[in-house]
């Protein structure tokens, strides 16, 4: 896979460290809990912008590592290794997600060590070289985050039944056999969970049934956002291995693995939008540049002005003497080469842009996509505005 241009390199590693700093109605519902019958249980739901494309990512174990895992990765598969992983599980069944909470100032890391790997390589080192909560915990209790990490917590678990959420506030660990379910409030920071509607709903489930798989999908169900913005769920049995996932919650798209069974597959990354793929693995066709196509200034003229996208700020498009250009939030600007009429792309990495309209809110559009593995819409604003 080719690398992103420099600008677009960090323009989109900011983009999904943003998984930190989303608002509170786009985050995540994470639920963990012990069975009657001793199993152990784990369920989550992954908030967020419609269009941005989600991946499940596994790598098997290795010389570097002990055990294999997999991991969720947003925009592109390439981020399934590094600080930007939304989630994960490995072999030995521990396993970790993340909600969003405001942001923390404090100085309970300022005493801890940075990583010597550095921050990309922390997530991937705890799925591969750790089996409990204990040991997730020791790690936290030396290292931190130099970058970032301010405005999130971790929700881990493991196999044995252990839980605990770790945060810039601090550590809290789940009393012996209780169940432990986190959203989007700092729990370490002792603030109140009814002010997140769902956190309510999946403890009170929780209290008034045995844990299953359908039990855990009914809090899934109850805990998604109302206006479609849950992306996906997945849910696992750390004990046996069992492992659901959903594309798009509420359409009910659901597969069925194992953590053995993805293993035995080799090192793959599957988008949730075919997670039929799992079982049935489909043939892909690399991204092929388009032939470029002459524009008069005219024609690339009518698609001057700036898009905004709630999600990821302001991109300014202006025609200028080298050609349409291009300038994302963070500064980053190239000039685009035209193949449609309405359609655009940067020479050499996979990114087209296509301009277009949006009858029902009658505001022209910019839609920009890497490859297949990402894509979102950004509106054009009001000048007057």
């Amino acid at each position: 896979m080719k690398p992103f241009p420099y600008g677009i390199t960090l323009y989109c590693l900011s983009l999904t460290f943003l998984l930190f700093l989303i608002p509170n109605t786009f985050a995540c519902t994470i639920v963990s809990a012990i069975a009657h019958n001793g199993e152990v249980w784990n369920a989550n739901n992954e908030d967020g912008p419609f269009g941005v494309a989600n991946f499940l990512n596994v790598y098997p174990k290795s010389p570097q590592n002990e055990y294999g895992y997999y991991t969720l990765s947003y925009f592109s598969p390439r981020f399934g290794q590094t600080g930007s992983i939304q989630g994960g599980t490995n072999e030995a069944g521990l396993t970790f997600d993340f909600n969003a909470i405001d942001a923390v100032n404090t100085s309970e890391v300022s005493s801890k060590k940075p990583f010597p790997k550095g921050d990309n390589a922390i997530l991937v080192h705890l799925l591969g070289t750790m089996s409990s909560v204990e040991e997730v915990i020791a790690f936290f209790e030396t290292y931190w985050f130099e970058n970032g990490f301010t405005g999130a917590q971790m929700h881990v678990a493991d196999a044995q039944g252990n839980f605990a959420i770790i945060s810039p506030s601090g550590i809290e660990k789940a009393a012996t056999g209780q169940p432990l379910v986190s959203t989007n409030f700092d729990r370490c920071g002792k603030e109140d969970g009814s002010s997140c509607w769902r956190y309510p709903i999946a403890q009170s489930m929780l209290e008034q049934q045995d844990v299953s798989f359908e039990a855990m999908e009914e809090i899934l169900k109850k805990t998604a956002q109302k206006n479609g913005a849950t992306m996906y769920s997945n849910i696992q049995n750390l004990t046996t291995g069992q492992l659901w996932f959903f594309s798009k919650h509420d359409e009910g798209n659901l597969v069925t693995t194992t953590m053995k069974a993805l293993l035995e597959n080799g090192q793959q990354s599957y988008s949730f939008s075919d997670l039929d793929a799992i079982h049935a693995p489909q043939e892909t066709t690399p991204f092929q540049e388009p032939s470029p196509v002459s524009l008069s200034k005219e024609a690339q003229q009518k698609f001057e002005g700036s898009y905004n996208n709630w999600y990821f700020g302001s991109i300014t498009v202006k025609l200028q003497e080298a050609g349409l250009t291009v300038r994302f939030p963070d500064g980053f600007e190239t000039v685009l080469t035209p193949y449609e009429a309405d359609r655009f792309f940067i020479p050499n990495e996979g990114v087209t842009l296509t301009f277009g309209n949006d009858a029902s809110r009658d505001k022209k559009t910019l839609s920009l996509s890497e490859d297949g593995f990402w894509s979102f819409t950004a509106w054009q604003k009001d000048p007057n505005h």
